[in-house]
């Protein structure tokens, strides 16, 4: 089957990466997005296939039935090119990185499409439902402001608790969500949106007082950590790292670099600098644990034009050559 088409209509921007068109930039960006989708549907979704619709960004419903295809390529740590938020009940395991999270009871669980995540259940009675969608979907939302929503923030799984009322109250957000989806009115798009919306501000709301957040006053640290995820993305030996200097991202976020230094310092505690280097080493951790990759090839995929330099580097960071951590 071949991957679906996205239509989209973008202004005339300056390009990011010299002799490429900002518009060339992003048809190829969307082509390969599409591709992930459909191998995303081919892997892990059985019996479903990969509807078109009007939708300018994928939006699908799926069931735990439908995700059983491959249970084995679940426990995989891997990112899916997709954001999902999961009512579930039963006994699982989800993990992140280096961190675990056993569920059991009612729980809506929130992944992002840059978290490298696996999934786990032994449990005969365990059930799910799934909205997924692309970054596309949510265009009708300012771009960076996704960002700064607590359930999508960070690479770590956001798990939240539910009790009988709340998992009905979203359970019922969830079956209209499905409802309007296969409807034949045509502006379900945007219900389908604002339905997603309320479950998000829903469980934000049941949480408020675990974080305390002034978007605007964060709007450049927010600005930078999206796009250190983005650069970071996907990266392998066939797709390099192209850049990890500061002035490499204050460039792309037309500032100057003290600027962007002085407001990372102030929201985060960290130089620019220094939150760069935590993702190389981040990254370079899960190529050394979760991948067969030589350090030469490490080394190439960070941007490191010598594997003697990333060794260095990473012993400098880690006080522990990169075999260490790999043979732990």
């Amino acid at each position: 089957m071949s991957p679906r088409i996205i239509r989209f209509y973008l202004p005339k921007q300056k390009s990011l990466i010299p002799g490429t068109s900002f518009l060339s930039l992003k048809s190829v960006t969307f082509s390969m997005q599409n591709i992930k989708i459909q191998t995303f549907y081919d892997k892990y979704v059985d019996n479903k296939v990969l509807e078109t619709s009007d939708f300018l960004g994928h939006f699908d419903i799926l069931k735990w039935q439908d995700l059983k295809k491959d249970p084995n390529s679940c426990k995989k740590l891997q990112r899916k090119p997709l954001y999902k938020i999961a009512l579930i009940t039963g006994e699982a395991t989800y993990g992140s990185n280096d961190h675990i999270f056993q569920v059991t009871g009612t729980n809506i669980v929130f992944i992002n499409s840059m978290t490298r995540c696996s999934f786990s259940t032994h449990d005969p009675e365990f059930y799910g439902e799934y909205c997924v969608f692309s970054e596309s979907f949510l265009r009708g939302i300012n771009r960076l402001s996704y960002y700064n929503w607590p359930v999508f923030s960070g690479y770590d799984i956001h798990v939240k608790k539910l009790n009988n009322n709340e998992y009905e109250d979203i359970h019922k957000i969830v079956n209209e969500i499905e409802n309007e989806y296969h409807s034949l009115y045509p502006f379900k798009e945007q219900l389908v949106l604002n339905r997603i919306l309320d479950i998000i501000h829903y469980v934000q709301k049941l949480e408020m007082n675990t974080y305390s957040r002034n978007i605007a006053e964060n709007s450049m640290s927010d600005r930078f950590l999206a796009l250190l995820t983005s650069e970071f993305s996907d990266i392998s030996p066939s797709n390099q790292l192209r850049g990890k200097s500061p002035s490499y991202f204050a460039d792309l976020l037309n500032v100057t670099g003290d600027k962007l230094n002085l407001s990372l310092k102030r929201t985060t505690g960290k130089t620019t600098q220094e939150l760069i280097h935590e993702r190389v080493i981040s990254e370079a951790n899960i190529m050394l644990r979760y991948s067969s990759y030589s350090m030469k090839e490490i080394a190439w995929s960070l941007n490191f034009q010598e594997t003697s330099h990333f060794l260095n580097f990473y012993k400098k960071n880690t006080s522990m050559t990169p075999l260490t951590y790999r043979g732990k």
